[in-house]
């Protein structure tokens, strides 16, 4: 995207901060489940029957999606920290969150159906804060509206706003990698920018 101020011109490059290539050599050396594997070979692209079989689909139709005709298991927290340190949680170097685990979430509405009703601002988890954080940037990343699902219960938005905004001085120093510092200040970012 390039954009002209005054007398220059700049070129600025969306940043994909949760990507990165997945090695299907070692998935299958490691004797992963086939619910493990890297979606398909191309990182921005997933397909209907990939969905449909992943593993986190079975789960959001267990616990929250709207369109599924079983019965929902009431909100877990320890559900959420198992999905953010299996699915999100980078250990070590500077890889991004794996961004077709991202996706796939995303089409579940786990922000809109899961994580945002059952969020109160004094109980949630880090890994509730963090994950609401990484499926925000996704909205932003997919240019969608990443606001809206908030309207429904606009009086927790504010208090939303100020744990992550806490969040950073709430956990020790070493306790953010990379990535969850990365995605932190993606979501500051996106969300300055729509205050505007």
């Amino acid at each position: 995207m390039t954009k002209v101020y005054g007398t220059g011109t700049y070129d600025f490059k969306r940043h994909r901060v949760a990507e990165y290539p997945v090695d299907v050599a070692a998935h299958i050396a490691a004797d992963k489940p086939p619910d493990s594997f890297p979606l398909s070979n191309a990182p921005n692209t997933i397909t209907l029957t990939e969905i449909q079989r992943d593993r986190l689909t079975k789960i959001a139709a267990a616990n929250w999606l709207k369109s599924s005709d079983q019965p929902k298991k009431p909100f877990s927290p320890e559900l959420v920290k198992e999905i953010y340190e299996t699915e999100f949680l980078v250990k070590g170097g500077r890889k991004p969150v794996p961004l077709q685990r991202v996706m796939i979430l995303e089409v579940s509405q786990y922000l809109e159906n899961y994580l945002w009703p059952n969020f109160d601002p004094e109980t949630a988890s880090f890994e509730h804060v963090m994950s609401m954080i990484l499926m925000i940037n996704e909205k932003f990343r997919e240019n969608v509206a990443a606001w809206v699902c908030f309207h429904d219960r606009k009086d927790l938005f504010k208090a939303f706003l100020e744990r992550v905004l806490r969040l950073k001085d709430q956990v020790q120093a070493d306790r953010f990698s990379i990535a969850e510092m990365t995605n932190y200040l993606v979501f500051m970012i996106n969300a300055f920018q729509s205050f505007y």
